[in-house]
C-alpha cells in the first residue's frame, strides 16, 4: 500500500510539473527543494517549543504538521516571489522543450515522494507499520527507500550549507561534526528508531483508548 500510495504521489506531481512546461518546471524545482530543507531546517525547532508551551495531548501531531505547514508556507511565498520575477516564460526549441520539462516533472516527483515519505515517519498513524511499511526501525518506506535517501541527504546538507549554531539542549554531536560546531540533524541516525518507538507507543495509546 505505502509503495502504491507514493507511486500516485509521484505520478500526479510529475504530471502536474510537466503541465507547467519547461521552465515553469525549473522554477518549480528549485522552489521545492528550497522550501523543503527550510522545513527540515525549522520544524524541530518550532515543533519543540510548541510541545513546551502547548497541550502535551498533541505531541504526536507537532512534528507532522509543523514540518508540511512551514513547507507549504515556505513554498507559497517562494513561488509568489518567483512569478512577480519571472512574469514572462523562456520559450525552447520543442526538442529541448520536451526532454527538459519530463526529466524536471520526474526530478520533481522523486522529491515529493522521498519528502513525503519521510514525512510519513512522524505521521500519527494508530499503526506500527504504517500503510505496511517500516516493519522494523532498519526497512525503508519502498524498494529504493527514498525516505533513507532523504535523511542522508538533509544529514549532509545539515553539515554544510544548511548548518545552522548549536541549540542549547540539542542533541550531542557526533564526534565527527564536534569540529564543525553545528546543529547537525539527526547527528547518531536515531531517527527511524525513534520515530518507530513513537508509533508503538501511540499505537499502543490509542488501543487502550478504543478498550476504554
Amino acid at each position: 500500500m505505502m509503495t502504491l500510495f507514493l507511486l500516485l504521489v509521484f505520478l500526479a506531481t510529475a504530471g502536474l510539473i510537466w503541465l507547467h512546461g519547461l521552465w515553469g518546471a525549473a522554477v518549480t524545482l528549485i522552489n521545492l527543494m528550497i522550501a523543503m530543507l527550510i522545513a527540515m531546517n525549522l520544524f524541530e525547532p518550532i515543533s519543540d517549543a510548541l510541545q513546551n508551551n502547548a497541550d502535551a495531548s498533541f505531541e504526536y501531531l507537532y512534528d507532522f504538521v509543523v514540518l508540511w505547514m512551514t513547507f507549504f508556507f515556505t513554498f507559497g511565498f517562494l513561488r509568489l516571489v518567483t512569478d512577480m520575477l519571472s512574469k514572462t516564460r523562456v520559450k525552447f526549441d520543442m526538442p529541448v522543450e520536451m526532454a527538459g520539462r519530463s526529466i524536471l516533472a520526474i526530478w520533481c516527483g522523486w522529491l515529493m515522494v522521498c519528502f513525503t515519505a519521510f514525512s510519513l515517519m512522524m505521521a500519527p498513524l494508530n499503526s506500527e507499520t504504517p500503510l505496511g511499511a517500516w516493519a522494523s526501525p532498519k526497512d525503508g518506506a519502498m524498494v529504493f527507500s527514498p525516505d533513507r535517501l532523504w535523511l542522508g541527504f538533509v544529514h549532509s546538507r545539515s553539515r554544510g550549507a544548511l548548518s545552522r549554531g548549536k541549540i542549547e539542549g540539542g542533541p550531542d554531536a557526533h564526534p565527527d561534526d564536534v569540529s564543525l560546531n553545528v546543529e547537525t540533524f539527526d547527528p547518531h541516525g536515531e531517527f527511524p528508531i525513534k520515530y518507530h518507538d513513537r508509533r508503538v507507543k501511540y499505537a499502543e495509546e490509542e488501543q487502550m483508548r478504543v478498550a476504554q
